[in-house]
């Protein structure tokens, strides 16, 4: 399955004429076209700002909360979720200057790096209305992660990691240089989940093997409300046409909550992970 995905998004996509948003897109796509998986499309671009917060510097910020929210259900019935910023990089100066790809240097945003580390309270914008506790009631910090998109040689690759564990260079400019630690490949927090991996099939290993993203509580409310939130869009786009079971078994018969996602789009894309063997 996953050099099926891997095969597919690298036929489709073109690094050289596609940003961030297509790519991903091409990713998920070819994620759901080839396994057990859901993709929600939503509508992306710089007009999208869906939540606001006071920065690490104390100014007032808006910004996307990611591009992707990405829910996978695990073989226990656990589930875990990762808000993950996509990003391009053409030339990162680590990739060019040796031989392994250990650590990776890539262009971001500071107010979406120090949403996604940080995980201050927010409010929603426009049509997004999430708990002010959405990213601060984890305890993991891989509900944040960045996945950068790059070339080695010919082959669109993927640099994953958790968003707390990214570097930033400079507070003071809108678009710093970030660094991923590559070193951190060999290690995992607490339980399980994995903090960078380097190469597309290395994330989607990970990926189906349930070790990214945080684990989700049902007895906490953020987290109930997230679940509720991207089994809405999935039964709004598709209804009956996706399997759900893994969702509603995590919310167990409470009762659900009344989420108005009838309006225009919130600018957040969904990718629902059902569990299902690696391969």
């Amino acid at each position: 399955m996953i050099p099926t995905i891997a095969t597919d998004f690298r036929a489709k996509a073109s690094f050289a004429k596609a940003d961030e948003v297509a790519l991903f897109r091409n990713l998920a796509q070819s994620i759901a076209t080839h396994s057990c998986s859901t993709f929600i499309n939503e509508t992306h671009g710089g007009k999208v700002c869906n939540v606001s917060f006071t920065s690490v510097t104390g100014n007032p910020e808006t910004c996307e909360i990611a591009d992707l929210l990405i829910v996978s259900c695990g073989p226990n019935g656990m589930l875990r979720a990762t808000f993950w910023q996509a990003k391009k990089q053409n030339m990162s100066k680590w990739l060019a200057s040796t031989k392994g790809n250990e650590h990776f240097d890539f262009n971001g945003q500071f107010n979406q790096w120090d949403l996604l580390s940080r995980r201050p309270l927010i409010a929603g914008v426009g049509s997004f209305h999430p708990p002010t506790t959405l990213l601060s009631s984890f305890e993991s910090a891989a509900i944040g992660s960045f996945g950068v998109f790059y070339q080695r040689g010919s082959l669109i690759e993927v640099s994953h990691s958790v968003a707390e564990c990214i570097s930033c260079h400079n507070p003071t400019v809108k678009h710093p240089k970030l660094s991923i630690n590559g070193y951190l490949e060999k290690y995992c927090y607490s339980n399980g989940e994995i903090i960078t991996r380097s190469s597309l099939e290395a994330f989607l290993q990970a990926l189906f093997a349930h070790q990214i993203g945080a684990f989700l509580n049902p007895a906490e409310g953020a987290h109930r409300w997230l679940v509720t939130y991207a089994r809405s869009k999935a039964a709004k786009a598709f209804g009956n046409n996706t399997d759900l079971r893994a969702l509603d078994r995590f919310l167990n018969d409470r009762p659900p909550m009344e989420l108005d996602i009838n309006g225009p789009s919130d600018g957040v894309s969904v990718l629902i992970i059902n569990e299902q063997n690696v391969a």
